[in-house]
């Protein structure tokens, strides 16, 4: 007997199968609703603190103007201000005249060595400017090795590092790679090929194409490495604070490390009383760097057709450029960075004895014996991993969200993922240590590495986008339009088309992330607690204690381990951040 069932005449014959449920729309949702709050959960906590008369984990505050008033009534503001200022600004054209000088020279002419040059000159940019300040101190600081043993030939100490220029040159040495890569790429190694021939062909010499032709063509490039220089150099913390320290001198960082890590009760009023300044000056850098760029399509040289710009031939000026170009970098990179090395190595480093009498392994037995030490470069890889996958994982979906989908907050999306351009790593700490306190979902981050890995994804989200989003752009848009045709969603033509695409880009936001979250310190200072050490924070803490061996070795052990990694990531992936 059959089983069959009958064939109703409502029933089709050919039942077409159900198409799967698209969630795109609720995954887009996910990953605005994830930026907004990782944007906004450390501002708000810092806004509400500026307005009320006590901290925000306090009972019974009130509503108050009272910061404020006490911020700029303080004796001290106009001459932290104009500390500040000064220091920002030498530091500023030091870091641009530096940077620009070595992307025209390095990248435009026939210089010997400027391969081998160019890659000296990066060194800062793979260290803190912790190691870079320790290095500078270790050797030309008043108790320096040079400083002492040139005060021994000339009678007297022939510099002093710990003043206002002395720390501005260190912080201006340390951002010229930053100015050099953006004019580097951004315009010198872009400009039509045309320009310079032509001014070649009326009797400009080499110098003078570069100065008149090469060299305004840079003005966009110029104006946004300074505009970032600017930012970095009022944020920061280390420089003025191990140079400028010992002579007094308190830039706005200084003065908030001071109110709150420093302090033994600290005036969390004034605290983000001073955080909303600093952001105000932050956020009118970037607005003047917008006005001014407004009219940058004038200095675009790059049409449909393109050739690869030849070099131009220096003559009789290529080995005195070199010459004096390999002082530099030897002087103020190579010296300061063996400097640390050196000291690691040394019981104590003094022209009066040699260096190699007083050789030991003391400080990195110290180094390693301690659990506290230890646990801090655990937490370091910890977080600088976590961190670094994360934040590339995250901007990745934003960037796609932004230019390959139809999602209608995608602009606001934008603006709120680049918002911490404004915000200084030392006020995006404070922001996420107060919002662990205010909002309960996010207290159970308190106390936990993971604060440290939200505050980092947070704060660099703007740096991995501008790893990844340019890739985007390169991508046509028929690539993943081919797939929705078929009846792919949107997530799936992003996870399926997209994202294999960009790679190369990916793997290159996390070297970048891994590198400057491994070295960095500032942002997770006020969130530091016992359990939560990183490296970092641990040399800012032995420094300032007086422990320089063990601080030596703790940045040569960073040194090395950034090292290792570039090395490995170019080996297994053909990737570097520079070329």
């Amino acid at each position: 007997m059959s089983t069959t069932p009958p064939i109703s005449a409502a029933m089709p014959l050919h039942a077409a199968p159900a198409m799967p449920r698209d969630y795109s729309r609720l995954i887009q949702l996910l990953i605005f609703v994830v930026t907004a709050v990782l944007m906004l959960a450390p501002a708000i906590p810092i806004a509400v603190q500026v307005f009320i008369d006590r901290p925000l984990y306090s009972d019974d505050w009130v509503l108050t103007l009272d910061n404020f008033s006490t911020l700029f009534g303080s004796a001290q503001l106009p001459s932290i201000l104009a500390t500040t200022a000064i220091f920002a600004l030498v530091t500023v054209v030091i870091a641009q005249v530096g940077g620009i000088a070595a992307a025209l020279v390095l990248g435009r002419t026939d210089l010997p060595g400027r391969r081998l040059l160019g890659g000296i000159l990066m060194w800062p940019l793979y260290l803190s400017h912790l190691i870079f300040a320790i290095g500078w101190a270790i050797i030309y600081g008043p108790s320096g090795f040079l400083t002492q043993w040139l005060a021994r030939l000339l009678g007297g100490s022939p510099w002093n590092l710990y003043s206002l220029a002395g720390m501005s040159i260190v912080a201006g040495v340390s951002q010229i790679p930053l100015a050099y890569l953006y004019c580097l790429y951004g315009a010198v190694r872009s400009v039509d090929p045309t320009l310079e021939s032509a001014a070649c062909t009326v009797g400009a010499g080499p110098l003078g194409v570069l100065a008149r032709v090469t060299l305004p063509l840079m003005v966009p490039s110029i104006i946004t490495s300074a505009a970032l220089n600017l930012i970095i150099a009022v944020e920061t913390l280390s420089i003025p604070l191990f140079l400028g320290g010992p002579a007094r001198i308190e830039t706005l960082s200084t003065f908030l490390y001071h109110q709150g890590v420093a302090a033994s009760n600290p005036d969390h009023g004034l605290i983000a009383a001073s955080s909303v300044l600093l952001v105000l000056l932050v956020g009118s850098a970037l607005m003047v760097q917008r006005l001014l760029l407004r009219q940058g399509h004038r200095y675009e040289t790059v049409k449909g057709k393109g050739s690869r710009p030849a070099p131009l031939r220096l003559g009789a000026l290529r080995w005195p450029l070199a010459i004096l170009m390999a002082i530099f970098v030897t002087l103020f990179i190579v010296v300061p960075v063996f400097g640390v090395v050196l000291r690691a190595f040394t019981t104590f480093l003094s022209p009066l004895v040699a260096p190699w009498t007083t050789l030991t392994m003391r400080n990195f037995n110290a180094l390693f014996a301690s659990e506290t030490f230890v646990r801090a470069i655990r937490n370091t890889f910890f977080v600088s991993f976590f961190s670094a996958a994360a934040g590339t994982v995250l901007a990745a979906f934003v960037a796609l969200l932004i230019q390959r989908s139809d999602f209608p907050f995608k602009r606001t999306l934008e603006a709120l993922a680049y918002s911490p351009r404004m915000v200084p790593g030392l006020i995006t700490g404070l922001g996420i240590f107060y919002a662990t306190i205010v909002f309960p979902p996010m207290g159970w981050l308190r106390d936990s590495l993971w604060i440290l890995v939200v505050a980092y994804v947070m704060a660099t989200l703007p740096l991995a986008l501008g790893a990844i989003q340019p890739a985007v752009l390169q991508i046509g848009a028929d690539l993943d339009r081919a797939a929705r045709t078929v009846g792919a969603s949107w997530f799936d033509s992003m996870r399926i088309v997209m994202l294999p695409l960009l790679k190369s880009s990916m793997v290159g936001s996390f070297m970048l992330l891994f590198i400057f979250h491994l070295k960095s310190y500032i942002i997770a200072i006020f969130l530091i607690s016992p359990g939560l050490e990183v490296m970092g924070v641990t040399m800012l803490s032995l420094w300032t204690n007086g422990d320089v061996g063990v601080t030596a070795a703790f940045a040569t052990l960073q040194m090395v381990l950034i090292a290792l990694f570039l090395l490995a990531t170019r080996l297994l992936f053909r990737v570097k951040l520079y070329d």
